[in-house]
């Protein structure tokens, strides 16, 4: 089987063979026993094709020694058991487990039947363990592949939000500095035209050029500011101190450590600057309260304002904050709402749940 190598599995059959070693009188016959095992534990891992035969071969043996020796080298079945798990299905699972009872319960009775021995009814609850390894393996493998095709799947979801907020910036490249750059082209030529017949009106409009190209300047700083990594603690104590200057007393409410992908917090951070610019530009509020819950489900962000309230009316004049607020929550499955009325303030709830829609499905093999 892929993945794994020959040295490990060497060194996992030391138990066996020290269990060999420690025989006070060990017979060639021991040896062979032990030596058919290893082999054909070794092949039932290594050879997909006729794993069946080997585990069979390994019971075969496992069960020999317990009916010949003792009960307690039944527990060797942990080897067979293992492998058992590596098949796809949990019938094929089954009729091995039921065969491995077969042969463990049948060299048990012959062992007993042909001794003095007590039956030491203390293996049992062992062997019980046993029956249940194939499954538990199953189970482990079944985890661990689904966990190996969710980060995948993230991966291909941080790749996506990644080449989403690239279209994004173009967008806001081509909206904000084209229109601006053209303007300037077309200053720069007047200027050229009247330098000599009106040079009074030529140094207006150079000032007017320079007046665009500030900012210009300014439009660039804000989309490098906006790419920059930002973690919501610092974009909270920023907007408390963006509330404070501006003479609006910022209230910060956590309940829970947010934990979730650097690109949720980012998002979410730019959400919180959003929405604090929107308070301190349009709201004429006193008091904003920024308040953000980690539940198991879902992590909410509510902006809460008691200015002069929203109207739908009135989204035209921010409308491309909120648009690019819904924009960036729709990359992680997120919800944004605006409830509020005029001269009662705003609340602006954004809410992200943690468990997407399932990308991996049942049938693991």
């Amino acid at each position: 089987m892929s993945g794994i190598k020959l040295p490990r599995e060497t060194v996992m059959l030391l138990p066996p063979l020290i269990s060999l070693i420690m025989i006070p009188q060990p017979t060639i016959y021991n040896y062979l026993l032990f030596f058919i095992f290893a082999a054909a534990h070794i092949i039932s891992i290594m050879n997909e094709r006729h794993r069946t035969f080997y585990i069979i071969v390994q019971l075969t043996v496992i069960a020999m020694q317990g009916a010949f020796f003792s009960p307690w080298e039944l527990i060797f079945g942990f080897y067979p058991a293992m492998v058992m798990g590596i098949y796809p299905t949990y019938r094929q699972i089954t009729k091995l487990t039921l065969l491995m009872f077969g042969f463990f319960s049948s060299a048990a009775l012959f062992y007993f039947s042909t001794t003095s021995d007590h039956v030491f009814l203390g293996w049992y609850s062992l062997l019980l363990m046993l029956f249940w390894l194939p499954y538990m393996e199953k189970m482990r493998r079944k985890s661990k592949e689904m966990r190996i095709k969710l980060q995948c799947a993230n991966g291909e979801i941080e790749r996506l939000i990644k080449n989403e907020e690239r279209q994004r910036i173009a967008r806001d490249l081509h909206d904000t500095l084209g229109h601006t750059l053209s303007l300037i082209t077309l200053k720069s030529e007047l200027v050229e035209r009247m330098i000599d017949r009106n040079p009074s009106q030529a140094r207006a409009e150079s000032r007017e050029v320079q007046r665009i190209s500030r900012s210009v300047l300014l439009q660039v700083r804000e989309l490098i500011s906006d790419m920059q990594t930002i973690e919501i603690d610092e974009e909270c104590s920023r907007a408390v101190q963006i509330c404070k200057s501006a003479g609006i007393t910022c209230h910060l409410e956590q309940h829970g450590q947010l934990e979730s992908s650097p690109v949720i917090r980012n998002i979410l951070s730019m959400c919180v600057r959003e929405c604090v610019t929107n308070v301190v530009k349009h709201s004429a509020a006193k008091e904003c309260t920024i308040v953000i819950n980690n539940s198991p489900g879902a992590c909410t962000l509510q902006v809460e304002d008691d200015g002069i309230g929203i109207a739908k009316k009135d989204y035209g004049q921010f409308g491309s904050g909120l648009l690019g607020m819904k924009e960036r929550l729709l990359l992680i499955d997120g919800q944004l709402e605006v409830s509020g009325k005029e001269a009662e303030g705003t609340i602006i709830t954004i809410t992200v749940p943690k468990v997407k829609k399932s990308m991996v499905s049942e049938g693991i093999q």
